[in-house]
């Protein structure tokens, strides 16, 4: 009888390393097919940024361009306007040293004026009447 029950004992251990078995194997394959699908989406996501990213340098790409192009177009007009400029400061020189002179000329005789103030506020009165000559 304690055969018997042994025997039975050991059927039954076996069916039921079979069925853990069987579950583990299930589970395993479960968890590759999550993993599987885990994998896909990361890789569809990592595929989604860098085309994003690759939209932005193209339009970040297309204004520098444009900047470019209108750096380009607008060079020549400066350059045009300086020169313009300078050559209007050639013809005007005559003009310009004239008006040079002159404001040099008013600068020095308004010194000279003060200058000339100045020195008689500081004579007393019978120096000032005489020109400096007495009383100095």
């Amino acid at each position: 009888m304690t055969e018997k029950k042994n025997a039975h004992t050991a059927q039954s251990t076996n069916v039921n390393a079979k069925a853990t078995a069987t579950k583990a194997k299930d589970t395993a394959g479960k968890a590759e097919t999550t993993a599987k699908t885990a994998a896909a989406g990361a890789a569809s996501t990592a595929a989604h940024t860098a085309h994003v990213a690759a939209d932005k340098a193209q339009v970040a790409a297309g204004k520098a361009v444009a900047t470019g192009r209108t750096v380009a177009a607008e060079a020549p007009k400066k350059a045009a306007a300086a020169a313009g400029s300078a050559w209007m400061m050639i013809k005007a020189r005559k003009v310009l040293a004239a008006v040079a002179g002159a404001g040099a000329a008013a600068a020095g005789a308004t010194t000279a004026v003060v200058l000339r103030r100045r020195a008689a506020r500081r004579r007393r009165p019978l120096a000032r009447l005489t020109g400096g000559r007495l009383g100095s």
